[in-house]
């Protein structure tokens, strides 16, 4: 009886079995090699915009740096000017003082002086320019002494058109004959406020107007009352403000006039703003209107001192 023959597999035939495992052992790593590529390039994606934010960052606080810098040194700058700035005003009021009592010396002689000479055109005139050079210097040293004090008003009621009034009559010299004066408004309105400070703040903006019309022009002043302000608008014909000094004429010695200290719209802002209100400059509507538009605004539900 013969065994039966057993049959070993050729090599062809065991290479064409492992083939299709090495295939897919293949495909699984490229799987896995894309997956990690995949995860990897998510990854720097999120790491870019990580490096991205805090570069913005730190950009952000190298900004906020630079500026904190700059202001810690206008601070210190503004601290040293206010300093040269007091210690310029506690000599400026002890001169102030000073010359006070001369000027109303020579005021009261220069009157005296005028009744003298009446008879005589010539030396009448010049009695008069005499009497108003003492008038302007009196006023820069009232401006002067008001500035190195801060005001605190004593409000009483008080009639706004006769106020405009007294602050006309007291500047016609400084205004001149060329210069018409036009009143507007609602008449009648009443305010509480402290007269003095206002009617100062008043001439200080007749005065200003009547040097820029160089003395021909129109002033016009009116009255706008509402039910818990009331302002007073002031307007010149003159050649108006400065492009970009709408703000810089109220700062304390800042002027564009050839004489003068700079200092009539500081005081004249810092007595309506111990009022609770405020003194501005109105936009012209348009670029080619002439003259400035000076508003003061004043709160009427104030109380009163002594009544009224």
């Amino acid at each position: 009886m013969t065994a039966a023959a057993t049959v070993e597999p050729t090599p062809m035939a065991a290479g064409a079995a492992s083939a299709p495992d090495r295939l897919a052992e293949l495909q699984a790593a490229f799987a896995v090699f894309t997956g990690a590529t995949s995860m990897l390039e998510a990854q720097y994606r999120t790491l870019q915009s990580h490096v991205a934010a805090l570069r913005a960052e730190l950009d952000e606080k190298q900004r906020a740096l630079t500026a904190s810098i700059e202001r810690q040194r206008c601070l210190e700058s503004q601290a040293l000017r206010h300093g040269r700035l007091a210690a310029m005003g506690e000599m400026a009021a002890t001169l102030a003082h000073e010359v006070r009592n001369p000027l109303g010396a020579m005021e009261l002689f220069t009157g005296m002086l005028a009744e003298e000479v009446a008879d005589r055109p010539a030396a009448r005139r010049l009695a008069g320019q005499i009497t108003s050079c003492i008038a302007d210097l009196n006023h820069l040293v009232t401006n002067i002494l008001d500035y190195t004090r801060l005001p605190e008003p004593r409000r009483a009621s008080v009639d706004l058109d006769a106020l405009i009034t007294d602050a006309l009559l007291a500047c016609g010299p400084a205004l001149g004959a060329g210069v018409g004066v036009e009143r507007g408004g609602v008449a009648g309105a009443t305010c509480a406020l402290d007269r003095g400070l206002v009617l100062q703040t008043l001439t200080n903006l007749f005065r200003n107007a009547g040097e820029a019309m160089a003395g021909e022009g129109t002033l016009r002043v009116a009255v706008e009352p509402a039910d818990r302000w009331v302002r007073i608008v002031v307007a010149d014909s003159g050649p108006g403000i400065p492009p970009g000094c709408e703000e810089t004429i109220f700062a304390p010695f800042f002027t564009t006039k050839e004489r003068g200290t700079g200092l009539g719209l500081a005081v004249a802002r810092a007595a309506i703003a111990a009022h609770g209100g405020a003194l501005a400059i109105r936009p012209q509507r348009s670029s080619a209107a002439a003259g400035a538009v000076f508003v003061l605004t004043l709160p009427r539900d104030a109380a009163c001192e002594g009544g009224g």
